[in-house]
């Protein structure tokens, strides 16, 4: 028993001997010709090492190399395709003892990768030795004539790699560091797997990637691809189908998603302006691509705030991406691409000085036909619509056939040029059955507008900033309200108000009278409102404004000054003296509306109410007509009605014979005219009360 022990001791220590001191018996330097003819005939390219050259049997046979070189393809520019600072080269033994080399796996360290396309798409990377049919079972030569190559890797690692891909085709340039990856290879007909991590333009990635076969792609039969991968923050799998018989061509399902799309773009060679929007995008559905575009179908496209489905095509292969496509959308929100609303405490803010940029435009060219419930544009919401959107080097149209606004239908059309510095909007309008309350009450940011109308409105304009905008809009339009009420006012009482007061003219009382008809609980109804505008400058010009209502008709005209936010409305309602019209006389007033957007103002125009007064007299402002009748009738005629309001707008008395009344001309003459004089006085006049019974009134005053 002990001798045999000692004999398997013994045989122990035989082997052990041998697998310590044969690789130094073997020639290492003797087979590095036959190692590099052995890679060479691998890899299909001539590989060369340097003379430090070592063996070893354990764990596994292989020869430790240092500056291992594979050559690049001739007609590139690098040197080399690979360069490797060490390298592991593993072969077989038995047939490493009959004086052959068979290689089995390659572990490289530090190797530097120089990849590299030309503008005709031919590739530096197409590496394998050539093999003849009766070398495979895949046949010898494909249709195009090119020979089949055979490839065994084996297991290949890399560690602590880099590698460069010049794309000149696509005029870009990408790299990567740090790369670790295991990669079996073990023939062509059999699956290429890489799994690992590395450092992908300054960006931690990883990649999993298994594709078979290499063999079916080479011979132009189709392949398949599994791939996930990682950049940054970025996702990307897919499950595709792969074909080279008409160049690269894929087909299957994909996902991506891009939690920060303008770091992902970065990373792929695309620089996104730093504008609002173009923030994140989530896509999954079926795609079907080639190198330089890829179709995406049945799909999900979360872009920033916006979701979609439906069908789209982008193409990479032109001075910028280009997407295409026919998607739906519960809901359009275009605020994050529009400058924020000006946001005020209380009543219209003020049009913001902020600048606009609108240079995301820039990033990509568009077609697409959408179809949405709803468009979000700050602080209006359109209903269920349609939109031909194109983008084209900056330039924005939204062609707009089919648009539903506020119960209402009708369709427009809207440009935005952001190719210069300055960008510039144009568009058209045309609405039918709108809701006009909804709509100020966005737009306006009041909802004293009560209505169903159409309205029209074209408009051109240059400028980076809300406020610029507004000194340059031009511009013409029109509006055309039915069976509404302008709420916060009401025109009628206003008038009857003043007409009320015809023995005699008290400023305070009526200012309670008009009070009265102003407040959150009166409004004008009306049958009919309507108006055409022109805009030049910023400054719209309404020639004619019409209302009709209940016992009530109003013609005027007026200015808004959309950059001062300004309102100057000259207005001339008539309405009857009487409630429900019947049995009283027409009264007219003229009316002013002024003030800005936050307050708008209305009272009695006492300008055009002196002016009017001056020219026409008390008789064409109430409809007096029995002065003729009187006169036929021989009677004493009654004094010049004109010749009275001039005489209370301007301090003179009328003459009745009074010497008490001549006693205050002169002191009245002399007294500055205010608004409030002309009103006073003018109303005196209008209304029978003489000027000089108001001063014997404040003479007797004791204050």
């Amino acid at each position: 028993m002990s001798r045999i022990l000692f004999l398997l001791v013994a045989l122990i220590g035989i082997a052990l001997s041998i697998l310590l001191f044969l690789p130094g018996l073997i020639p290492v330097a003797a087979f590095k010709d036959r190692i590099e003819t052995a890679a060479t005939n691998s890899v299909g390219r001539e590989v060369t090492i340097g003379n430090d050259l070592s063996f070893r049997i354990f764990p596994r046979t292989a020869f430790h190399v240092k500056d291992l070189t594979i050559a690049n393809e001739e007609g590139f520019d690098a040197p080399y395709l690979l360069r490797v600072e060490e390298a592991d080269i593993g072969v077989k033994l038995l047939p490493l003892l009959s004086e052959s080399v068979e290689i089995d796996r390659f572990v490289l360290t530090r190797p530097d990768i120089k990849l590299a396309r030309k503008q005709n798409g031919e590739i530096n990377w197409a590496i394998g030795a050539e093999q003849t049919a009766e070398q495979s079972d895949a046949p010898a030569t494909a249709e195009n004539g090119n020979t089949l190559r055979e490839l065994k890797l084996g297991d290949v690692r890399i560690v602590e790699g880099s590698a460069i891909f010049n794309d000149d085709a696509a005029n870009q340039k990408y790299s990567a560091e740090d790369i670790n990856l295991t990669i079996v290879l073990n023939s062509l007909k059999e699956p290429l797997e890489a799994r690992g991590n590395l450092v992908f333009q300054d960006t931690p990635s990883t990649i999993d990637m298994v594709l078979t076969s290499l063999a079916d792609l080479m011979a132009e039969e189709p392949g398949n691809l599994k791939l996930n991968l990682t950049i940054g923050d970025a996702t990307a799998g897919a499950d595709l189908t792969i074909a080279t018989k008409n160049g690269i061509e894929y087909s299957g399902p994909a996902t991506i998603d891009a939690p920060d799309l303008p770091a992902l773009a970065a990373l792929m060679g695309t620089e996104l302006a730093d504008a609002p929007g173009f923030d994140k995008l989530a896509v999954k559905g079926n795609i079907d691509g080639t190198a330089n575009a890829v179709r995406l179908g049945d799909a999900t496209i979360n872009f920033d705030d916006i979701t979609a489905n439906g069908a789209m095509t982008l193409d990479w292969s032109g001075p910028r991406p280009k997407a295409d496509g026919v998607l739906s959308t519960e809901t359009l929100d275009l605020r994050p691409y529009m400058p924020p609303p000006a946001t005020s405490a209380e009543g219209f803010p003020e049009w913001s000085d902020a600048k606009m940029d609108f240079s995301s435009l820039r990033n990509m060219d568009a077609v697409f036909d959408i179809t949405t419930n709803a468009i979000y544009v700050n602080n209006l919401v359109m209903g269920e619509s349609r939109i031909k959107l194109m983008v084209d080097a900056g330039r924005m149209t939204a062609e707009i056939p089919e648009l539903s606004m506020y119960g209402g239908q009708g369709s427009g059309r809207f440009v935005l040029n952001a190719r210069s510095t300055t960008p510039s909007f144009a568009g058209n309008f045309d609405m039918n059955a709108v809701k006009a309350q909804p709509l100020s009450k966005d737009l306006l940011r009041h909802d004293n507008l009560l209505g169903l109308g159409s309205f029209k409105f074209n408009f051109n304009a240059t400028g980076a900033s809300q406020a610029a905008i507004m000194n340059s809009i031009d511009g013409s339009g029109g509006f055309d309200l039915a069976n509404g009420a302008l709420k916060g006012v009401n025109i009628a009482g206003l008038v009857r108000a003043v007409g009320e007061f015809q023995e005699g003219f008290n400023p305070a009382a009526l200012q309670r009278a008009v009070t009265q008809a102003r407040g959150p609980s009166q409004q004008t109804d009306f049958s009919e409102f309507l108006s055409d505008f022109s805009i030049t400058d910023g400054l719209v010009n309404a020639p004619t404004i019409t209302l009709n209502g209940p016992h009530l008709n109003m013609t005027g005209k007026g200015t808004i000054n959309l950059a001062q936010q300004t309102i100057d409305l000259r207005l001339v309602p008539k309405a009857n003296s009487k409630l429900n019209g019947e049995g009283g006389r027409t009264i007219s007033i003229p009316v002013r509306v002024g003030g800005t957007f936050s307050k708008p103002t209305i009272g009695v125009d006492a300008e055009s109410l002196a002016r009017t007064g001056i020219q026409k007299g008390i008789q064409d402002l109430f409809n007096r007509g029995n002065n003729d009748e009187a006169s036929e009738e021989g009677e004493t005629e009654e004094s010049d009605p004109a010749k009275s309001i001039i005489d209370g707008l301007f301090g003179r008395p009328a003459d009745n014979g009074s010497s008490d009344d001549n006693s205050n001309t002169d002191e009245s003459a002399t007294a500055p005219s205010t608004e409030e004089q002309l009103i006073n006085e003018g109303l005196n006049a209008l209304f029978g009360k003489r000027k000089n019974t108001e001063t014997e009134e404040q003479e007797s005053d004791p204050q």
